[in-house]
Formats: structure tokens, C-alpha cells, sequence
């Protein structure tokens, strides 16, 4: 489910969270000519859930 997304001078950033409560942030950049350009997301999956990506 998200929660929130904004939109920033870099990129976007989405918040969101699984049936089994935990958060996640996926950060996705507007340009990719910069190999610090590059999508990046954080949270992890929870052991044992079917529905964490």
C-alpha cells in the first residue's frame, strides 16, 4: 500500500508499506546519465511474507 510519493529536484521518492507492516522507500531518479543516477530502494523483505516484493 503506498502512503505517500514526492516529488523532488532529483527524482521521486515513494513510501509504502506491506500487509505485514513493513516500511519501504524506492527511490526513483527523473535522469539515469549519472551513474550516481540510479534507482534505489530500502526496507527489505520480512521472512516468511508472501507479500513483501
Amino acid at each position: 500500500m503506498e502512503i505517500s510519493r514526492h516529488r523532488t529536484s532529483r527524482g521521486t521518492v515513494v513510501w509504502s508499506r506491506c500487509s505485514c507492516g513493513r516500511l519501504r522507500m524506492a527511490y526513483s531518479p527523473t535522469s539515469l546519465t549519472s551513474p550516481d543516477e540510479r534507482p534505489l530502494v530500502a526496507g527489505g523483505r520480512t521472512p516468511g511474507c508472501p507479500d513483501c516484493p
